[in-house]
């Protein structure tokens, strides 16, 4: 049990590192924690100096650990905080480059290319005479993340290095660049095995039919297919329609391209992923379309994933829906892009097997049934529609699908719906016979507004909008109805109505006694800007439920009559997302600045987040070494730490 031990003291160790403070005095003992057993303790010490503006002492401490080789988690943590103390460091790594330790020199290129300085260049591009190969190769490197228009020059003369490395080096650095090179220079190496794949990375830069031409014709051979892939995706921008056609026309003939698409749409190399999405939608081969959903990502890869779908068309549909169980067994994120394409291209034809989505027993499928049936302009989709109204998870899809179906087959629509209406009422039968009758609900709705269930008598509210002439009377009714549930609907319909009916309900929503009430009312007035309602959210602005609260400073915020009194006591909340608030809505005012300096501790990040935003943009020098520090407390949420660096940011570039 001794590892259960040592992994108690590290923790010991973390704990009382966390307690320091981010100040100057830290240093020495951070600097000792850079020297630690424990990996966590290391990085923590490492973030911490990072984030302090380094004395010449103590950036020399820094450069003699990178030469401890018995020490490696020392050197490396060294390494990791200088490159992040920026210029203040530089004149002593450019020093390095000169030492007499291989490894030394190698560690100084690594960092100047990691603090992307233009003053750098110059001595790395002497460092490519070295004569260790690995200094060389690292000094190509870094002059590829530093970037300029000497680091380009240097490295397309290494493109004709007898050192193969060197020329990989470049390669690489120029992709990351975005800076092709003339295409005689680089033919050349796309053939050799050893520079291939960078070679073809780089090309994907260069917008040239000629660069088109020998993509396409290294696509359909095995040896360099993958690589071209690669050139797809590295280009960033979707194929031309020529390039399309000359895809289609070379890769249709291959007995095995789909099989060979489908593996590069799992590869975990992006840029591989992408180039065989490209490839996919220029093929439109419906039987990729699983594969394709399956290979999603999340982000803009989602909008590419989807895009690429569209491109299979109805068919691709067809093949996504071909099998309930491996739709279903698609990861969540693939499931949405998947039956957003659906959704975008369902048609006639597909009624039978949304139908069947419907009776899956998956209720994502079953909604997403319900929401492209609406799409289909088929007559066969009113029916199960309908009985989807009877489903409470349903019926909202169901009832907005039933009111896009009425714009082509009305009178279907209507006698279909009309037996749900005319005896037993039911919620969503109200809302969807309002929407799609118009006026001419009035009877149905006078009748709901009367029945003896509270949903009913809330539908009747919401249902309101759409016979014009009822709106204010049903919602005057709704208003005084007794169940909470009926007026929080009535409140919620207000801020859609125009200034003069919502001026003639407010008055009343705003006196309820139902906190949720009072919350949606208070937001009503803001969003129709009724200033009379001002002197009563500002009353609502001291209630106790943290909802009113809210949704009173926020019309108030919205009328333009939120005070610096108001302002300040929402800054003291004792609720988080007030305190949060306050900080939004007063970024432009000086008095929150020492509230947001203590709500960098606030326990919430979001809190601290919105605190940093308030002081990037109305503080002034003296809060860039708080958000510093916030920044360097921040090790656990990933998230966090990217938006309160952001803060530091842009207070740096502001001051």
């Amino acid at each position: 049990m001794s590892w259960l031990q040592a992994d108690l003291d590290a923790e010991g160790r973390y704990r009382a590192l966390d307690a320091l403070p981010v100040t100057p005095s830290s240093i020495p003992s951070l600097l000792a924690a850079l020297h630690d057993e424990s990996w966590r303790v290391r990085r923590l010490a490492a973030e911490r100096l990072g984030a302090l503006q380094p004395s010449m002492e103590t950036v020399q401490q820094l450069v003699t650990m990178l030469s401890l080789r018995d020490d490696t988690g020392a050197r490396n943590a060294a390494a990791a905080v200088l490159a992040q103390l920026g210029a203040p460091v530089l004149p002593a790594i450019v020093d390095l480059l000169a030492h007499a330790d291989p490894d030394q020199r190698k560690f100084a290129a690594d960092i100047l290319g990691a603090l992307k300085r233009p003053e750098a260049v110059a001595p790395l591009v002497t460092a490519l005479q070295d004569g260790d190969p690995n200094v060389r190769t690292a000094a190509a490197e870094a002059l590829g993340h530093v970037g300029g228009p000497e680091a380009r020059r240097a490295l397309e003369q290494l493109l004709s290095s007898r050192d193969v490395l060197l020329r990989v080096c470049a390669l690489e650095g120029l992709s990351e660049l975005r800076r092709p090179v003339p295409l005689p220079a680089l033919v050349p190496l796309l053939a050799d095995p050893l520079t291939r794949r960078s070679a073809w990375r780089l090309l994907g830069h260069i917008h040239h039919p000629t660069a088109s031409m020998l993509t396409v014709r290294a696509l359909a051979a095995r040896e360099s297919r993958d690589a071209a892939l690669v050139s797809i995706g590295a280009s960033g921008r979707a194929l031309s329609s020529e390039t399309e056609a000359e895809l289609r026309s070379v890769l249709r003939p291959v007995g095995d391209v789909s099989g060979w698409l489908e593996g590069a749409l799992t590869s975990a190399d992006e840029e591989l992923h992408r180039g065989a999405l490209r490839v996919a939608q220029a093929l439109g081969e419906p039987r990729l379309a699983l594969a394709i959903a399956r290979s999603v990502r999340g982000g803009e890869d989602g909008e590419v994933t989807l895009q690429t779908l569209l491109g299979l068309g109805l068919d691709g549909a067809r093949a996504l829906l071909s099998s309930i169980e491996a739709l279903a067994d698609l990861p969540a994120e693939a499931r949405a892009v998947a039956a957003d394409a659906i959704v975008r291209l369902a048609e006639p034809s597909l009624c039978a097997a949304l139908v069947a989505l419907l009776d899956s027993g998956d209720s994502e499928l079953a909604e997403l049934g319900a929401r492209a049936l609406g799409r289909t302009r088929t007559r066969e989709a009113v029916s199960p529609l309908v009985r989807c109204l009877e489903d409470d998870a349903l019926a909202v899809h169901a009832s907005r699908s039933l009111v896009h179906l009425a714009q082509t087959w009305p009178d279907e629509v209507r006698a279909a719906l009309a037996p749900l209406v005319s005896g037993h009422l039911r919620p969503h039968a109200v809302r969807a016979w309002a929407a799609i009758m118009g006026p001419r609900a009035h009877d149905v709705l006078k009748r709901a507004l009367h029945d003896s269930q509270d949903p009913v008598r809330a539908a009747a509210a919401e249902a309101s909008l759409f016979t014009p002439k009822d709106t204010v009377q049903v919602l005057q009714a709704a208003m005084m109805d007794e169940a909470a549930l009926v007026r929080r609907a009535a409140a919620r319909t207000i801020g859609r109505l125009s200034d003069r009916e919502g001026r003639l309900l407010l008055g009343r929503a705003l006196k309820d006694a139902d906190p949720t009430v009072l919350a949606l009312a208070s937001a009503a007035a803001g969003a129709l800007g009724q200033r009379e309602s001002a002197p009563r959210l500002e009353e609502l602005s001291r209630h106790p439920d943290p909802a009113v609260a809210l949704a009173s400073l926020e019309g108030l915020a919205l009328m333009g009559r939120l005070s610096d009194e108001l302002l300040l006591r929402a800054a003291a909340h004792a609720d988080a997302d007030v305190l949060k608030l306050a900080f939004t809505l007063g970024a432009d005012r000086p008095l929150l600045l020492d509230k947001a300096l203590a709500g960098l501790l606030h326990p919430r990040w979001d809190v601290r987040v919105a605190a940093a935003r308030l002081l990037a943009v109305s503080a002034g020098r003296d809060a860039l070494g708080p958000l510093q520090d916030a920044v360097a407390r921040e090790t656990t949420d990933g998230v966090a730490h990217e938006l309160l660096q952001e803060a530091v940011e842009t207070l740096g570039r502001r001051i």
